[in-house]
């Protein structure tokens, strides 16, 4: 069996038998308070040997209510798989993770972005290379017109690199951390170069395929919004949905789509099942270069009795998503939900209430 079949077993919909009186409390205050008509979310908890999983509000008009195997665009929970898949060419020796960027883009983008002085592979997935921010809300914008005009993935790619040509560093390389997701565009184009194909499908051979994960795929390649959730943002008029807004291509930054239990399945994967990286590569993942609790793709908590907890959350147009997993104790939260902005205090939630069954 897979390693997603070996965690998730027999899910069935709604809630699975609690393992604790305190999880359960917290799940069961889920439940009483969805509201069936409402937007779609999912709450996983998953440990070894069981699964919890609550289903609220409707998946889009023509499916019905949400289910566990409901999809959800992940948003920047995507960066992991990206920076797994980094290591894992780092481990082949086909790169080396410290490689100056510049070795593997191409020139005319190292040259729009100052010549990218001093920046490396490992700068960019730990966000400490200093470059700004590509992502607003004038992008969306943008490249739904390159979309409709029937541009290629790449070409949204390089027009949102353009938004930061000429634009100044924030610190030089390595001495600070800011999150931007242009790392993570620059990411992809790394992994592309050195692999010779398009993320979507290194993705699809070294992590979906091996770990089971079947109904994970990038947005744009072969899942459209019709195929996930229907998301909902306040712009201004209350809540409306936003399929609209996503008929584009996912990126390095962010767009996949996938289930809760699918999430669980990768990490249970990553970090207890080990069939990922080597410990090396695990433990150069984990490491936080300058302090600020993020590694590589991934944040980390270190909290008292040496509980490490890693994670990442993710926001997108009417999306919202948190994953949690207590290192060496096989334990992760997943929350996925189809409004903008909404609290994601559910997963630290469930771990605490785990904590104390």
């Amino acid at each position: 069996m897979d390693t997603l079949g070996r965690l998730v077993g027999t899910i069935v919909f709604l809630v699975i038998f609690a393992s604790g009186a305190k999880s359960n409390e917290v799940l069961g205050d889920i439940r009483r308070s969805c509201s069936p008509d409402g937007p779609a979310h999912v709450v996983l908890l998953a440990s070894p040997g069981n699964t919890q999983v609550v289903a609220c509000g409707r998946d889009r008009p023509s499916v019905g209510q949400a289910t566990a195997e409901s999809r959800f665009l992940l948003a920047s929970v995507s960066k992991t798989f990206l920076a797994v898949t980094l290591l894992q060419l780092h481990e082949e020796g086909q790169i080396n993770i410290d490689d100056r960027a510049s070795k593997w883009l191409p020139p005319d983008v190292v040259t729009d972005l100052g010549g990218l002085k001093g920046v490396t592979i490992s700068h960019l997935l730990s966000m400490t290379s200093g470059l700004p921010d590509y992502l607003d809300e004038q992008f969306y914008l943008d490249s739904l017109d390159l979309v409709d005009a029937g541009a290629t993935s790449a070409k949204v790619l390089r027009s949102a690199l353009k938004k930061v040509v000429g634009e100044p560093v924030l610190f030089a390389a390595g001495t600070a951390f800011d999150y931007s997701n242009t790392n993570y565009l620059l990411a992809q184009l790394v992994l592309e170069k050195v692999s010779g194909q398009p993320m979507h499908e290194v993705f699809n051979s070294r992590i979906f395929e091996p770990v089971g994960l079947n109904r994970t795929q990038l947005l744009g390649f072969g899942v459209s919004p019709g195929d996930f959730v229907q998301g909902f943002e306040d712009f201004g008029n209350g809540l409306e949905a936003v399929d609209g807004y996503l008929e584009g291509f996912g990126f390095g930054d962010g767009g996949l789509v996938s289930t809760a239990g699918e999430v669980a399945g990768f990490y249970d994967a990553l970090f207890s099942a080990r069939t990922l990286l080597d410990k090396r590569s695990l433990d150069r993942l984990l490491t936080d270069p300058v302090g600020e609790g993020y590694g590589m793709g991934i944040e980390v908590e270190r909290l008292p009795d040496d509980v490490i907890v890693v994670g990442h959350s993710g926001g997108d147009i009417g999306f919202s998503t948190d994953v949690r997993h207590i290192l060496g104790e096989g334990v992760s939260a997943v929350y996925l939900s189809a409004i903008a902005e909404d609290d994601l205090s559910v997963t630290w939630d469930l771990l605490e209430a785990h904590q104390g069954n």
